[in-house]
């Protein structure tokens, strides 16, 4: 599968509408990027300008493009919104369409009242164990899945899941995040009966691989790919730390109607802000701003890093416009038990200063495969 690593551009002003519009440079061209995102002030701009060049781009039969415009529009529907399932069910129909090898790789994993969905990507050659990789708050398996293919070549079986929260077990289960991590990871190690692997997390998946190291022993090596500690302390880049020790306050002391008039209010002028909250409401299965803001405080390592004692690697982009930066210093200063703590920050001068290196992710898988291999040597007495 081709792919391109166009760099990191700015396609638009607002960062957060610039960083999904980078995430979808991979497919689709850059004049194409430019040409929507000039159209685009709002939301619900956004809605309708990515709706209208999926369908354009599916009458041309240009399906890995019309794929990732159906996946953006669906990321900006609120939850509930008419056709926000079957712009979903559009992505991974038109997806399976440009690439029919994922159709023989995908599978899934019973879990609670519904299942997970999982790519079971084989290993190239001999195989040398087997990795476990999931994403973060809103990311697809469909989407990690070329940045997966270098790791299978270099001889390791990947099992992509989408967990509790995430994905199709969100959209199509109902399935919600929980911070015991640990289950999920479990029932997928117990589905495919492996032993040991290595388990990858990406963006707010850098806090939940390690902490479900922490409970499930299987895990003998975690990478945090895009380095988060506390959940919670990475709203500080859009509140502002003011704003946020106030709400961290008000949570703590249960003041619940406070808390939900701010944000209901906030969120009339802040288009973002307010499909944040009820997309994070959705994945949380939280009822209210307060509770999803109490339960975000529930995703962090404070409590269990001193548990992990894994082979750790922990890498960030020196940029990061979500994660303040001394997350990645905090996590690796936390991992006192690990077995190893190895740290990468990307640079704005390889190009891949972003969060999870969008931009260049091969970056950050290239020094995932190093990182393995110099495990390797090592455990086998050669380093």
């Amino acid at each position: 599968m081709p792919i391109s690593t166009p760099g990191y551009k700015d396609y638009h002003n607002d960062d957060g509408l610039n960083y999904m519009l980078n995430r979808m440079a991979w497919v689709v061209p850059t004049d194409e990027l430019y040409e929507v995102a000039s159209k685009i002030s709002t939301l619900e701009d956004w809605v309708v300008q990515m709706l209208e060049a999926a369908q354009m781009a599916e009458a041309a039969k240009r399906y890995d493009v019309s794929a990732k415009f159906y996946q953006a529009a669906e990321f900006y529907m609120e939850p509930g919104a008419p056709g926000k399932l079957s712009a979903y069910k559009k992505f991974i129909r038109l997806h399976d369409q440009a690439h029919p090898d994922t159709k023989s790789i995908r599978t899934s994993v019973p879990y609670l009242h519904g299942s997970l969905p999982v790519f079971d990507i084989p290993a190239t050659g001999k195989e040398r164990g087997t990795i476990l990789a999931h994403s973060g708050f809103d990311g697809l398996v469909e989407e990690m899945y070329p940045t997966l293919l270098p790791l299978a070549a270099a001889g390791h079986r990947v099992l992509a899941f989408e967990g509790p929260g995430q994905g199709g077990a969100l959209r199509n289960h109902k399935l919600t995040m929980t911070q015991d991590w640990h289950l999920p990871v479990a029932a997928i190690l117990d589905h495919f009966n492996v032993e040991t692997c290595t388990l990858i997390g990406l963006s707010l998946g850098g806090c939940l691989a390690p902490r479900a190291a922490a409970f499930e022993p299987r895990v003998k090596r975690v990478v945090s790919w895009g380095a988060m500690y506390d959940f919670f302390d990475s709203f500080k880049k859009r509140m502002g730390s003011s704003k946020l020790k106030v709400l961290r306050r008000l949570a703590l002391l249960g003041i619940a109607p406070m808390i939900n008039a701010a944000v209901s209010k906030a969120g009339e002028s802040d288009a973002t802000m307010r499909w944040g909250t009820n997309h994070g409401l959705q994945v949380s299965g939280c009822s209210s701003p307060y509770e999803f803001f109490h339960w975000s405080m529930s995703i962090n390592l404070r409590d269990v890093a001193e548990k992990i004692d894994q082979d750790v690697l922990i890498i960030m982009g020196s940029d990061d416009h979500i994660v303040p930066q001394e997350q990645f210093f905090e996590q690796a200063k936390a991992m006192t038990a690990a077995r190893s703590v190895s740290t990468r920050l990307i640079t704005s001068h390889e190009g891949g200063e972003q969060h999870c290196q969008i931009g260049n992710p091969f970056l950050a898988v290239d020094e995932i495969c190093r990182w393995l291999e110099g495990l390797d040597r090592r455990d086998a007495g050669l380093s």
